[in-house]
């Protein structure tokens, strides 16, 4: 199909004023074909419209927007092992489509240069975790959301950083973010109910970090402890490390939960489709 000139995608977009709803829905079908190329052309045909095509519109836009995320999603979970920085800021998009991650992954840089500017000049991964927790717990003043634990921004890497309040798998990411820079021996770990960070030492031992609880440190029997007030049966796979594929899809289900739980199930079916991306992975080829 060739593509469309922009005299005829600025013409395509002025027929959305038509009364009759079948041409209407032939005419927004179209839209969607075209794709991304027009939204600078319903952007200014919004600008002069009728207040009844303003609405119809704006619902386009959306579905041109979601249909760039999915395909980008799409092209992450073909990932053997998707990335994590990448996830999250794709996530960001699904509530902020303007977000520009550049502005956060320079932050994220420079939290991590600070960190270094104060270790000595041989630090061990112990002393560099103790510094990280100083400079995110302390002097950042990060910690969880626990006065509005169930606000959508808690879900969202951007809002997180913004407003140093979020949930455990977020502040959780947050923390991976920062320790894959500092070459920090870190790992997610997905508890139930509350997800953790894994520091592994140079001698083999594990134990944990709750960024929730502005970096409080765990033993395995702290965890158990915490599983099973919380009402949980404890098994030991659930100190095992998981994936960024994992990880980046409990963020989006704990999100879609969010969206039920406030009414918002519109959205919370969107980002399932975009779970399912995710979960599916890549692909297999031809045998």
């Amino acid at each position: 199909m060739k593509p469309l000139t922009e005299s005829e995608m600025r013409s395509l977009v002025t027929l959305l004023d038509d009364e009759d709803e079948a041409s209407v829905s032939l005419i927004r079908s179209e839209i969607i074909k075209v794709g991304e190329p027009m939204l600078p052309f319903l952007d200014e045909y919004r600008a002069s419209c009728a207040a009844g095509v303003a609405g119809l519109i704006e619902s386009i836009k959306l579905d041109l927007r979601f249909q760039r995320l999915k395909d980008a999603f799409e092209k992450l979970a073909a990932q053997p092992d998707p990335d994590l920085e990448e996830g999250a800021f794709l996530l960001c998009r699904f509530g902020y489509p303007q977000v520009n991650p550049l502005v956060y992954r320079e932050w994220l840089d420079r939290v991590a240069a600070d960190v270094r500017k104060a270790l000595p000049s041989d630090p061990d991964a112990y002393s560099t975790m103790q510094q990280l927790n100083i400079r995110l717990f302390q002097d950042l003043a990060f910690s969880g959301n626990e006065e509005d634990y169930y606000d959508p921004d808690n879900s969202f890497l951007n809002r997180v950083i913004e407003a140093r309040r979020g949930i455990p798998v977020t502040l959780s990411v947050l923390y991976l973010l920062i320790a894959v820079r500092l070459g920090m021996p870190v790992h997610g770990v997905g508890t139930p109910g509350h997800f953790l960070v894994g520091f592994t030492e140079p001698r083999g031992s594990t134990f944990f970090i709750d960024p929730f609880h502005r970096g409080k440190l765990m033993n395995s029997q702290d965890v158990r402890r915490m599983l099973v007030r919380t009402g949980y049966d404890f098994r030991p796979e659930f100190l095992t490390p998981v994936s960024s594929r994992e990880t980046i899809i409990r963020m989006m289900r704990n999100l879609i939960a969010v969206y039920h739980k406030t009414g918002a199930a519109a959205r919370a079916e969107k980002l399932g489709v975009l779970a399912e991306t995710m979960l599916r992975g890549p692909r297999s080829g031809p045998t």
